[in-house]
């Protein structure tokens, strides 16, 4: 994923791996190469999603959305209730439309990023709706 983070967003290589534990994390593969993945992880006593990227070369096809999909779904599984995101302007449409709401003003971080916070009742409100797809 150095591809999208490094190369892409100018996001040192150093600061990609997850330091904070516990953590989860969802990875799409093609054969032996990462194409697409999230991570989780639990900071001050709440749950952050992020490290969300997809390669290039299978942008389109619908992966991200259904990894997003299930990374949420599978951590709000757990009995999470809440998760933090900072989100990357591609994305907050995305999550928006998984009922995640805008926290605070957009600052900058390797470009700009904005708070955002889902819940677990907006979430499911939106899949009962058909807002989400099913997988």
């Amino acid at each position: 994923m150095v591809k999208v983070f490094t190369l892409e967003q100018d996001v040192p290589a150093d600061y990609l791996p997850v330091r904070e534990h516990p953590q989860k994390s969802w990875g799409i593969w093609d054969k032996n190469e990462l194409i697409a993945l999230s991570i989780a992880w639990k900071e001050d006593d709440l749950w952050h999603w992020g490290r969300y990227a997809v390669d290039p070369d299978w942008r389109g096809k619908g992966l991200g959305k259904q990894l997003a999909y299930k990374s949420l779904k599978d951590l709000f599984d757990t009995g999470v209730e809440e998760i933090h995101i900072d989100a990357r302007d591609i994305t907050l449409k995305l999550l928006s439309q998984f009922g995640a709401k805008v926290i605070g003003e957009t600052f900058d971080f390797y470009g700009p990023v904005t708070p955002m916070r889902l819940y677990v009742r907006d979430f499911l409100a939106c899949a009962g709706q058909g807002n989400i797809w099913k997988i």
